[in-house]
C-alpha cells in the first residue's frame, strides 16, 4: 500500500505541474457569457474580485464568448467585464456558495473604457448550471439559529430529504468513537452510514459509524452544503454528501468572544418525572460554552488568517425511572407481586418443570395441549433452601425503592461531566495571479463522564453493599469516554491558462478514543461469588446482568472497555478545462485508511435472567427475571473479547470525469462518470479471520491458500455514471425544470469489516444457551460460574469448529460494493424578491447493502436446540453472524422547499417531505428506530417493511429576522436613545413537526423454543385514543401457537411524532460608528415544552406492554449568551 500510495503522489505531482482539476468540493465556480447587441464578446476580460479579502482573479471570454472562474472561496465578489470599444460593466454584491456555479451574464453597451455601466441587481439565486438534489446553509443561519449544544451538524435537519440518525431532534450520532455525537443522518432513504462528510474537501468520516472525526465550531464554519441526490461526479462514497468551508481571513481585522451559559432554574421537568407522585429536586446543571475567534491580513491582498478556541465545561444532571426489587421481592418473597392492573403475577418452581404426560405430539402444542408442566411456589415465595446464595448477592446490590409499586419504583440521577477544548487555525497565501494556497489544522480534546448504560440508567451503589464487594460507583452504569482528534488539510490551485486550472490538496484525519466502564480495575464479579468473569485487565467490573422486568445491572455497557484509534490520508488532484460551452473537471482521489478497531461485544459478558424459567409453560403466563435471579440459572449467558488489538487497512480509489454542457441558453446538461475501487480489508499481521459459509469452515489470512484479505474480492465494477439535466421554462430565467439520475458507490459497512477480526484465535468467544424447558437441570450452567473452562482453539475442520462452539464471524466473499440509484424531477421558481420555491419527486433505491444474520439459526419444534439449527454439522455453534451485502431498499418522496437568502434583515429555510422508506432489515450504524432484521432468515423476503427510519412527514422551518428599527436599518436609525431601546432587536427561530417511527413487536415469552418468536395479528393494533400509558392496543396481538412462527411484520405500528420550537431572541449594542457591537442572546430550545415521546414496551406480554416511559426530544431548556463581535 505504500507503494501505491507513492506511485499516486508521483502522478499528482505530475499532473500539478502541467494540467488542472476540478472544481474544489468546498469552493465555487463563476460562468457567464458576454454579449453585446449583435452577438456574443470573445476576447473580453472579466475581473472577480473577493470584496472581503480584495484578492482578483481575472479570466478572458473565449470564442463564444464565455468565461469559467473555477475555485473560489465563497463570499462576497463584485464582476467587472471590460472590453475595448464597450463601457466597462460592472455588478457588486454577488455572493458566492459553497460548490455552487453561478451564473453571471453581461451585456455591454458600446462606448469607451472611461464610461462604466453599473447594473444593480440580485445576486444569482436559481441554480441554472446545476441538476444536483441538495441545499445551502450559509453563515447567516449558521450563526444565528437556535443551536443546542452549538453543533453545526445538526441543521442539516433543516435540508429536505433528511432525517436525524435517531429518533428525536436531540443531538444524534453519538458513539464511542464520537461521543460529540450530531452527525448522523437519513437522507432519502439511505442508511446513516452511508454519508460522506468533506471539510475543505478533506475526508472527515469515522470509520465504523460514519460519523465525523473533527467538528469544527460554529465560529470556524463559513457555509456548508448538504447534497442528497444525483451531484456532480466529483463526489463519491457517499448516498448523501455535507461539504463543508471553513473560514478565511480578509483584509479587515474581524473577531467575536462569546459565552453561553445554561443552568437547570429555568429548564422544565422531564415529562415522565413530573407525573411522579413526590418530585425530588431539579438534577442540577451547570453548562458554559465559551471561546473566541479571531480573523484578518498577515499581508493585505495576499495573506490571510484564522484561529478560533471553543471549549465546554458541563455537569448536568439527568433523571432515571428505574425499577428495582422490594425489600421482600430481593430475598424470594413474590406473594405482593402484582401488574399495573393490580393481579398477582404467579411465579413456577423451575425444577418442578416436567414432561405432560397427557401431551399429544400429534397435535399442535398449545394451553389445552402443552407439552411441558411446571408448579407454583406456594405463597408465591420463593424457600429459602431454594434461593441461590450468589443470586442473592447480585439481588443484594440494587437499592431500595423510593417509590411505591413493584414497577417504575426507584428514582435516581446521575451527572454527565462533559470537558471538550477544540481548536482550529487557518492560513490563505496568494503568490500572484496564477498561484494560491491554504492550510488548515484542527485539534480536540474530549472527556466525557456519562450516564450510558445498556439495559437501563442509573443506580448508584448502596453502602451497604460497597461494604461487602469490590464494587464501583454504580451498579448501572456509567461510561467513560477520553478523546483525541487531530486532522489537517492543504490545498494548492494553480491557473495554468485562462481556461486550465488546477487543483491539488491532501490532509489526514485521526482519532483515539479510550471508553472504559465506571467499575474499570474492580474485582466485581469475583467479590459477588461469580466466578471466570474477571480474568484479565480488560475483564475487570461488573458483568452485564439483563434482568427481565427490572433495571439491568452493569457497571457499564458490557463491551467496554474499547481503544478503537483510526487515522486517514487523502491525496487529491483535480483539473478543471473550459472548452467552449463545456466545463470538463477531470480528478483522481486516493484515501488510505488505518484503523484499530479495539472493539468487544461482552468484554465482561453478558448474563440474561428472563421469565422463561419461572414462568408458566402451558400458556408462558407469570414469573420473572428476578425470580430466575434469585434461582441462580440463567436464561442465556455470552462473552467475546479481544485478546489483542487488531490493525486493519483499507483503501478508497476515486476517478471521475464531468461535463457541464451548455447546450444551449436554456439548457444544461450535467453529465459525470465516476469509478470508484475500495479495497477489501487487510491486516498488518493477518490477524483476520473469515467464515467459509459453503464449506463451514474458518478461513485465515494468509494460510492454507486463502488471500491476505481472507478472500475477500476487491470489486472493480464500480463504474458510477450521473446524467442531470436544467431548463429554463420562462423567458424571465426565474422558472427551471430540474431532473436527474446517478448512481453512487459507497464502502461496505464498517461493521461488517471489523467482526473479521475478532474471531478465534485472537479472542475469546463462550455462548450458554439452555433450553427453554429444561428437565435435567443438572445441565444447566448457574450464576456461580456461568461458563465452562476457556479455551483457546484454532478449528480447521468443520468437526473441530463444532466441538469448539466459538464465535463465528463472516463475511460473504463476493464482497460487492453497495450502491444507490438515485433519480429527481422538480420545478424551482423564484417567485419575488430572493424567494425561491421548490416542489419535486425524488426516489432512491439501494442495492448491496449490509445485512447481518445467523445462518445456523434455531428452528421451531421440540428437541434439542442444538438439533434443531439450520447447519446440522454447526449443530454446537450457538452464534454465527454472518454480514453479506443482501440488504435491499426504496425510497419515493414528494419534496417541497422554500428559501430565502438573508436579504434586507431576513432569512427563511422551509422543507417538508412526505415520503416512505422500505428495506429487509436494519443495523445499528443505519441509522433510525427499532424494526430490526426479519423474524427468520429461513424467508428474508419476508422481512421486507418500513425502514427504521421511515418518516411519513417531516417539515422544518428556519428562520432569521431583524426587527426594522434602529441602526442599520430602515427606521429610527439616526441614533439618539429611543434608537439604541428599540433597534439591534433580532429573533430566530428553528421549528419541527414530524410523524414517529416503525417498531416492531416481541413477545415476552418465547414460544419457539429458542426459536425467534414474533406474535401473530388479529387486528390494527390501533387505538382511538392512545396515551402514553397505553399506546397501542396489546389485545390485537397474541403469542402463535408454539413452535410456529408469528404472523406479524416489521414495524406495523409507530411511534408518537413531535412539535418542537426552537427560538432565539438577539438584542445588540452597537459602537463605534456600527462596526462593532455587543449582544445578549436569549435561547430556548423545545419553548413551549411539547414531550417528543419514545418508543413503548413492545413486548407482548409484558406487565407494562403498550407503555411509554422515555422522551426523545428534551424537556424545555433555556441558554443564555453574550457576544461580542467586532
Amino acid at each position: 500500500m505504500r507503494v501505491a500510495r507513492l506511485l499516486a503522489l508521483a502522478l499528482i505531482a505530475a499532473l500539478a505541474l502541467a494540467a488542472p482539476a476540478p472544481a474544489q468540493v468546498a469552493a465555487g465556480t463563476f460562468v457567464g457569457t458576454v454579449t453585446d447587441s449583435g452577438g456574443v464578446v470573445p476576447g473580453a476580460t472579466v475581473t472577480l474580485r473577493n470584496v472581503n479579502r480584495g484578492t482578483t482573479t481575472t479570466v478572458v471570454t473565449d470564442d463564444a464568448g464565455a468565461f469559467t472562474a473555477p475555485f473560489l472561496v465563497p463570499g462576497t465578489y463584485a464582476v467587472e467585464v471590460e472590453m475595448q470599444g464597450f463601457k466597462k460593466w460592472v455588478r457588486s454584491d454577488i455572493v458566492l456558495e459553497v460548490n455552487q456555479r453561478a451564473r453571471v451574464d453581461a451585456q455591454l453597451e458600446v462606448g469607451t473604457l472611461e464610461e462604466t455601466t453599473i447594473v444593480v441587481a440580485t445576486a444569482p439565486l436559481l441554480r441554472t448550471e446545476s441538476s444536483e438534489v441538495g441545499a445551502a446553509v450559509e453563515e447567516k443561519a449558521i450563526r444565528e439559529l437556535p443551536l443546542n449544544s452549538r453543533n453545526f451538524a445538526s441543521l442539516v435537519y433543516l435540508v429536505p430529504g433528511v432525517t436525524p440518525g435517531q429518533a428525536g431532534e436531540n443531538l444524534s450520532g453519538a458513539s464511542t468513537f464520537n461521543p460529540r455525537g450530531a452527525s448522523n443522518f437519513n437522507a432519502l432513504g439511505h442508511q446513516a452510514n452511508t454519508n460522506g462528510w468533506l471539510i475543505d474537501g478533506i475526508d472527515n468520516n469515522e470509520y465504523t459509524f460514519n460519523t465525523v472525526i473533527i467538528t469544527p465550531s460554529v465560529e470556524s464554519v463559513r457555509e456548508f452544503k448538504v447534497l442528497t441526490g444525483v451531484f456532480s461526479a466529483e463526489f463519491g462514497r457517499g448516498a448523501g454528501v455535507v461539504s463543508v468551508s471553513t473560514k478565511s481571513g480578509s483584509n479587515e481585522f474581524h473577531g467575536t468572544a462569546f459565552e453561553f451559559y445554561r443552568d437547570e432554574k429555568y429548564d422544565a421537568r422531564n415529562f415522565f418525572v413530573a407525573k411522579l407522585p413526590t418530585l425530588a429536586p431539579k438534577p442540577p446543571l451547570d453548562r458554559n460554552q465559551f471561546g473566541g475567534a479571531i480573523g484578518g491580513p498577515v499581508f493585505r491582498n495576499r495573506t490571510f488568517f484564522f484561529f478560533d478556541y471553543a471549549g465546554l465545561r458541563e455537569t448536568r444532571g439527568l433523571a432515571f425511572v428505574n425499577t428495582v426489587p422490594t425489600a421482600e421481592t430481593r430475598v424470594g418473597d413474590f406473594s405482593n407481586f402484582r401488574n399495573a392492573s393490580g393481579n398477582l403475577i404467579p411465579i413456577y418452581d423451575p425444577l418442578s418443570t416436567r414432561p405432560n404426560p397427557a401431551f399429544n405430539p400429534g397435535a399442535p402444542v398449545s394451553a389445552n395441549n402443552p407439552q411441558f408442566l411446571r408448579d407454583q411456589f406456594p405463597g408465591n415465595i420463593i424457600p429459602a433452601n431454594r434461593i441461590n446464595p450468589v443470586g442473592l448477592n447480585v439481588a443484594s446490590i440494587y437499592p431500595l425503592p423510593n417509590q411505591p409499586g413493584n414497577f417504575n419504583n426507584y428514582i435516581t440521577t446521575a451527572n454527565r461531566v462533559s470537558e471538550d477544548n477544540n481548536i482550529s487555525f487557518r492560513i490563505d497565501h496568494r503568490f500572484g495571479e496564477s498561484d494560491s494556497i491554504f492550510f488548515r489544522y484542527n485539534w480536540g480534546s474530549f472527556k466525557l463522564d456519562a450516564p450510558q448504560g445498556q439495559a437501563a440508567c442509573c443506580l448508584e451503589t448502596p453502602a451497604e453493599a460497597a461494604a461487602r464487594f469490590d464494587l464501583g460507583p454504580w451498579v448501572a452504569g456509567i461510561q467513560n469516554t477520553r478523546l483525541k482528534t487531530q486532522g489537517a488539510g492543504i490545498n494548492y490551485t494553480r491557473v495554468i491558462t485562462n481556461t486550465l486550472v488546477n487543483e491539488l490538496r491532501g490532509g489526514y484525519a485521526r482519532t483515539v478514543p479510550f471508553t472504559f466502564q465506571s467499575d474499570f480495575g474492580t474485582q466485581a464479579a469475583t467479590s459477588l461469588g461469580i466466578q471466570g468473569i474477571n480474568i484479565t485487565e480488560f475483564t475487570t467490573g461488573l458483568p452485564n446482568m439483563n434482568v427481565q422486568d427490572f433495571t439491568g445491572l452493569s457497571g457499564g455497557p458490557a463491551f467496554l472497555p474499547v481503544n478503537p484509534k483510526q487515522t486517514h490520508w487523502q491525496i487529491e488532484d483535480s483539473l478543471n478545462w473550459v472548452r467552449g460551452r463545456h466545463s470538463m473537471k477531470f480528478g483522481y482521489r486516493l484515501v488510505d485508511r488505518y484503523a484499530s478497531p479495539f472493539t468487544n461485544t461482552d468484554t465482561r459478558s453478558t448474563l440474561t435472567f428472563n421469565a422463561n424459567f419461572t414462568n408458566n409453560p402451558v400458556n408462558n403466563a407469570g414469573g420473572t427475571g428476578l425470580a430466575t435471579l434469585l434461582t441462580g440459572y440463567m436464561t442465556t449467558a455470552a462473552r467475546g473479547f479481544l485478546l489483542e488489538p487488531y490493525d486493519l487497512r483499507m483503501q478508497e480509489h476515486g476517478m471521475y470525469v464531468q461535463d457541464d454542457f451548455k447546450m444551449s441558453n436554456r439548457l444544461t446538461v450535467n453529465a459525470g462518470l465516476r469509478y470508484e475501487i475500495f479495497t477489501a480489508p487487510t491486516e498488518e499481521q493477518n490477524r483476520i479471520v473469515n467464515f467459509d459459509l459453503a464449506n463451514l469452515q474458518l478461513i485465515y489470512a494468509g494460510e492454507n491458500g486463502a488471500s491476505d484479505a481472507v478472500n475477500l474480492k476487491t470489486r472493480k465494477n464500480n463504474f458510477a455514471p450521473r446524467l442531470g439535466l436544467t431548463y429554463l421554462l420562462t423567458d424571465d430565467s426565474r422558472t427551471i425544470l430540474r431532473t436527474g439520475y446517478g448512481i453512487t458507490y459507497f464502502p461496505v459497512a464498517a461493521s461488517a469489516s471489523n467482526l473479521l477480526g475478532q474471531q478465534v484465535p485472537y479472542t475469546i468467544s463462550q455462548n450458554v444457551n439452555p433450553e427453554v424447558n429444561p428437565t435435567n437441570w443438572a445441565n444447566v450452567r448457574s450464576i456461580d460460574n456461568p461458563f465452562p473452562p476457556i479455551q483457546q482453539v484454532k478449528p480447521q475442520t468443520t468437526a473441530e469448529l463444532n466441538a469448539a462452539n466459538p464465535r463465528v464471524l463472516g463475511h460473504g466473499f463476493e464482497n460487492e460494493t453497495p450502491s444507490a440509484q438515485q433519480w429527481h424531477l422538480g420545478v424551482e421558481r423564484q417567485l419575488f424578491g430572493p424567494l425561491i420555491a421548490e416542489l419535486g419527486y425524488v426516489g432512491s433505491a439501494g442495492k448491496h447493502l449490509v445485512l447481518c444474520w445467523n445462518p445456523n439459526e434455531v428452528q421451531p419444534g421440540t428437541g434439542s436446540q442444538a438439533s434443531r439449527r439450520l447447519l446440522q454439522p454447526l449443530s454446537n455453534a450457538a452464534t454465527i453472524i454472518q454480514c453479506d451485502p443482501r440488504n435491499r431498499s426504496t425510497f419515493h418522496a414528494l419534496q417541497t422547499r422554500l428559501n430565502q437568502r438573508y436579504a434586507n434583515g431576513f432569512q427563511l429555510l422551509f422543507s417538508y417531505t412526505w415520503g416512505k422508506s422500505l428495506d429487509y432489515g436494519g443495523s445499528a450504524a443505519s441509522g433510525g428506530g427499532q424494526t430490526g432484521n426479519p423474524q427468520t432468515v429461513t424467508d428474508m423476503n419476508a422481512g421486507k417493511g418500513p425502514s427504521g427510519f421511515d418518516v411519513r412527514h417531516r417539515a422544518v422551518v428556519s428562520s432569521v429576522y431583524e426587527l426594522p428599527w434602529g441602526p442599520n436599518r430602515p427606521w429610527l436609525n439616526q441614533g439618539g436613545l429611543v434608537a439604541a431601546i428599540v433597534g439591534g432587536w433580532q429573533t430566530s427561530s428553528i421549528v419541527t413537526a414530524t410523524t414517529g417511527r416503525p417498531f416492531n413487536l416481541a413477545l415476552a415469552a418465547p414460544v419457539n423454543n429458542g426459536a425467534p418468536s414474533w406474535p401473530n395479528r388479529t387486528g390494527s393494533g390501533q387505538l382511538d385514543n392512545p396515551t402514553v400509558d397505553l399506546w397501542f392496543n396489546p389485545a390485537d396481538f397474541v403469542a402463535p401457537p408454539a413452535n410456529t412462527y408469528g404472523d406479524v411484520g416489521r414495524g406495523v405500528l409507530y411511534s408518537p411524532g413531535h412539535l418542537n420550537f426552537d427560538l432565539s431572541l438577539v438584542k445588540r449594542f452597537f459602537m463605534f460608528g456600527g462596526r462593532t457591537n455587543a449582544q445578549i442572546r436569549i435561547e430556548s430550545f423545545n419553548l413551549f415544552n411539547h414531550p417528543g415521546f419514545g418508543f413503548p414496551n413492545n413486548s407482548i406480554g409484558s406487565p407494562t406492554v403498550g407503555r411509554i416511559t422515555t422522551t426523545v426530544v428534551d424537556n424545555r431548556s433555556m441558554q443564555f449568551a453574550v457576544k461580542f463581535d467586532f
